[in-house]
């Protein structure tokens, strides 16, 4: 008898052990499963910080944050339910109810040594009747006798079950106060990864604000651009005219002082006439000189905003 009982307390504890174990192994493996996802959206991070953001990788990051909160969730509830195990009891009531069930163990051990003798008597028992006025006062004695034995019986047996449920409770002390030692611990990452993966958002956020905002100041350089290029054709225009009237007025210039030569006179109109035209020959100089500084400048411009567009067209085929 006493063999069955350890034996059922032994399959009590292997059952409630196991339970205890998948139940560690279920939050261990859901918090590698978020350390996971979370080194996964840094990488995603750092990539976005060196190229721009695509719109495609921001939705699927926005994805895994809510699977993860999703996750963070579940495995608050799954804490919450370890928690609830009932709490160990104190080494002065684990040592009186092991030496009560040591002392229950051994009368068990020698009643059955005492049935096993009963059982195996090879001769009858012999008893003589008591008299007459005496069997009445007898049977009451046995009955009893028999009643007092039956209740001790129920209360023993009470106490068999009692000292089981307890030696139960002693052997997962330990096991439950490394259980929920693990599930504080876990609590405490999944904050910690909870808070990591709101500043992932948050940074994805301010990323795609800044995109946005050069992608604005790229149209804007791209409106000047063509801008300047109008100015630039304008100013070549401006210049080609000027060249033209520049040989024109050296034309005029040779045939009238051939002319003057040919004729071996100088006069007063012919040296005003000179004059004025060495004067709008210099003013024509000056204002080409002007407009060539110009083009030189717009061309200036022109070279920097190629500059800004050979880099920008460089990004765009990294992001592709």
């Amino acid at each position: 008898m006493a063999t069955e009982i350890e034996m059922e307390s032994n399959r009590s504890t292997g059952n409630v052990n196991k339970q205890l174990l998948e139940n560690q192994s279920f939050l261990y493996n859901e918090n590698q499963r978020l350390q996971e996802n979370v080194r996964r959206l840094s990488k995603h991070l750092d990539e976005l910080k060196k190229n721009s953001v695509d719109p495609k990788v921001l939705e699927h990051l926005m994805s895994e944050k809510g699977n993860l909160i999703a996750l963070n969730d579940t495995l608050k509830k799954k804490i919450k339910e370890l928690k609830s195990l009932p709490a160990s009891i104190t080494k002065e009531d684990l040592e009186k109810h092991q030496t009560e069930k040591q002392e229950l163990l051994q009368s068990i051990d020698e009643l059955d040594i005492v049935l096993s003798r009963i059982n195996n008597r090879s001769e009858a028992f012999e008893f003589t009747l008591p008299k007459e006025s005496t069997v009445q006062k007898l049977c009451d004695t046995l009955t009893k006798r028999l009643e007092e034995e039956q209740q001790r019986s129920d209360e023993a047996l009470e106490t068999i079950r009692r000292l089981r449920d307890d030696d139960e409770k002693m052997m997962l002390k330990d096991k439950i106060s490394d259980l929920k030692q693990l599930i504080t611990d876990l609590e405490v990452e999944n904050t910690k990864m909870k808070f990591e993966t709101e500043q992932l958002a948050d940074e994805i956020q301010r990323q795609k604000i800044n995109v946005e905002d050069a992608a604005k100041d790229i149209r804007e350089l791209k409106k000047e651009k063509y801008r300047l290029e109008d100015e630039v054709d304008k100013l070549k225009q401006n210049i080609s005219d000027l060249e033209n009237d520049k040989l024109n007025l050296k034309k005029d210039m040779i045939e009238e002082l051939t002319e003057a030569n040919r004729a071996k006179r100088v006069s007063a109109d012919t040296e005003i006439a000179l004059q004025h035209i060495s004067e709008a020959y210099e003013n024509k100089r000056k204002e080409v000189a002007k407009y060539q500084k110009q083009l030189d400048e717009a061309n200036t411009i022109i070279k920097a905003f190629r500059e800004q567009f050979d880099k920008s067209d460089t990004l765009k085929s990294w992001n592709q």
